[in-house]
């Protein structure tokens, strides 16, 4: 945990929930989350128990240009980040536990800015997960052009664990996928020898035509 709203969240949840290890979903009340509500998210699970939005604040909504109600929550992040994505909600749903998404919010050109979510389980039948979205800092392209969301880090916390820790628990970082990656891949040929047999990929190397001056 690194941002103070998501501190501020933190604490709110550790105090309403008392001795149990979640609060109930009855004791979160808006009065209570401030200036926070605006970053604040519920999660709860459809029918087929995926994780979509019952309630969205208006800074993530602008951030991603459009009412995320009813939307599952994956679907704010890059296709390869899908299993990282489902495996930390899953960490909330079942084991209790707290879960920071260390996020980079990037618009369609250019550099994006550095964000955090955090999710915290309730204990509700539906309604499973209370969450903040709080950006570092405020983008001038906020609300213009909608963002994408790629998952840099993740830190899985055991809520039994007092702040101090929780704020210095280290993020484990998510490889991505370089673009290079993918050109090199793209440009790489298969040998076939005079068997049939294919050998390994070779980088493709750019040819030279040079006129011999034969019509």
């Amino acid at each position: 945990m690194r941002h103070r709203d998501t501190i501020e969240l933190y604490n709110y949840w550790n105090e309403v929930r008392g001795s149990q290890p979640a609060p109930h979903r009855s004791a979160i009340a808006p009065a209570g989350l401030g200036r926070l509500l605006p970053s604040v998210l519920l999660l709860q699970t459809d029918e087929s128990g995926v994780p979509v939005f019952r309630l969205a604040g208006s800074r993530l909504c602008t951030l991603r240009c459009a009412e995320l109600k009813d939307t599952p929550f994956a679907q704010l992040f890059a296709p390869d980040d899908a299993k990282q994505i489902e495996k930390g909600l899953n960490t909330v749903l079942r084991n209790g536990s707290l879960v920071v998404f260390d996020v980079q919010a990037l618009r369609s050109a250019g550099a994006g800015v550095a964000m955090e979510i955090a999710l915290l389980p309730i204990d509700d039948e539906r309604t499973r997960i209370l969450g903040i979205a709080s950006l570092f800092t405020q983008p001038e392209w906020l609300g213009i052009v909608p963002a994408r969301f790629e998952l840099r880090g993740v830190r899985y916390m055991d809520p039994l664990a007092g702040l101090s820790l929780l704020r210095n628990r280290p993020s484990v970082p998510v490889p991505r996928r370089r673009a290079s990656d993918a050109k090199e891949s793209a440009h790489n040929l298969q040998v076939i020898a005079g068997k049939g047999e294919i050998g390994p990929r070779r980088a493709l190397r750019a040819f030279r035509v040079v006129d011999g001056g034969k019509k």
